[in-house]
């Protein structure tokens, strides 16, 4: 278990907004271990991070609670089930996907009575153009534009013992996940600082040797207008880099800054995180058909993770059984047989 597992274990395992005070203290020390440990030495640090943390704690339940109730992912379902034939393109990948993760493989030989295993599948959508066949009540159209769904980049997430394990995970990943695009800004700001600082030396050396410059040229030659436009020009970039670093924070204030900029990050998570359902409509070769078509067609609904207002994946709860796991051994014997 890595350092981050450690520190984001535990849990919030309430629904509605009460928030057990354990919880709080918890996230609270994770914030800080993460971010900064030196954010204990901010006076009331503890008060002042309670509220942010309390926010992103309850945002963080809204978003699990928008994954959709678990899936049978099996191929014994898969005929029954339209997001499972949308998502896979037969009942035995499947099957196949759940066998190939290692984690899997060791969830069931670690805990020999579990019948079948929870997890979150996380992919892809991915939309492509392309020309096909459409019927226009007899007639049958060809070349027509048309819009292929596939699902890439399966991965399989955290297995667990309950479905109640794996959607705690989910808010645990969403609150971590907060907490680390807060650190990536701090991070940036203090890049930011250096390379000012490295862009001022360079200007002040610059400057001094144009004014070096300058005035030799002006003792053999008289008054040289190139030169002093060159040293304008620098002392004007000198005062845009001056007032840039003024505007980040400096050793001084750093620990406030960084006590500003997690309150931030953990009060407006929809800035950073999002869950939304998006309603699909799909034929049997998985082409997208438009609403008020008249071609036979299934409607699925996807919760897409959008960060940053921008769709990055699908997730979906479900679980699988022992019964279809194809064990290891027979996976190489596959595996070999293809190389061959």
């Amino acid at each position: 278990m890595g350092i981050l597992d450690w520190l984001f274990g535990g849990g919030d395992d309430a629904t509605g907004p009460t928030i057990d005070p354990a919880v709080i203290d918890q996230r609270i020390e994770q914030v800080v271990q993460i971010v900064n440990p030196r954010l204990k030495l901010v006076p009331g640090y503890h008060r002042k991070l309670a509220p942010a943390v309390a926010q992103a704690v309850l945002y963080c339940r809204e978003l699990e609670a928008q994954i959709p109730s678990g899936l049978d992912m099996s191929a014994a379902a898969w005929s029954e089930n339209p997001v499972l034939r949308a998502v896979f393109a037969t009942a035995q990948d499947v099957p196949a996907l759940f066998s190939r993760c290692t984690e899997v493989q060791d969830f069931f030989e670690a805990s020999p009575g579990a019948d079948e295993v929870w997890v979150s599948l996380r992919f892809r959508r991915k939309e492509e153009k392309c020309f096909g066949m459409a019927a226009q009540g007899e007639v049958v159209q060809h070349d027509v534009a048309q819009t292929s769904v596939s699902f890439v980049e399966k991965k399989i997430l955290q297995p667990c013992v309950r479905e109640h394990d794996a959607r705690i995970e989910i808010r645990r990943r969403a609150f971590k996940f907060l907490v680390t695009q807060a650190l990536e800004q701090i991070a940036s700001v203090n890049t930011r600082r250096k390379d000012l600082i490295e862009q001022r030396t360079m200007l002040q050396t610059r400057l001094a040797i144009l004014k070096g410059q300058h005035a030799g040229l002006e003792s053999m030659f008289g008054n040289d207008s190139g030169a002093v436009e060159k040293i304008e020009t620098v002392e004007r970039k000198l005062a845009e880099n001056e007032t840039s670093l003024r505007e980040c924070p400096s050793a001084g204030q750093s620990i406030d800054y960084i006590m500003k900029r997690v309150r931030s990050v953990l009060t407006h998570g929809s800035d950073y995180l999002e869950v939304r359902p998006v309603r699909i409509r799909l034929d049997q070769m998985n082409i997208m058909v438009p609403e008020g078509s008249p071609a036979t067609a299934t409607e699925i609904l996807l919760p897409e993770v959008l960060v940053k207002h921008v769709p990055q994946i699908e997730l979906l709860v479900g679980r699988f059984p022992r019964s279809e796991l194809i064990p290891r051994g027979s996976l190489l014997d596959q595996a070999q047989r293809l190389l061959g």
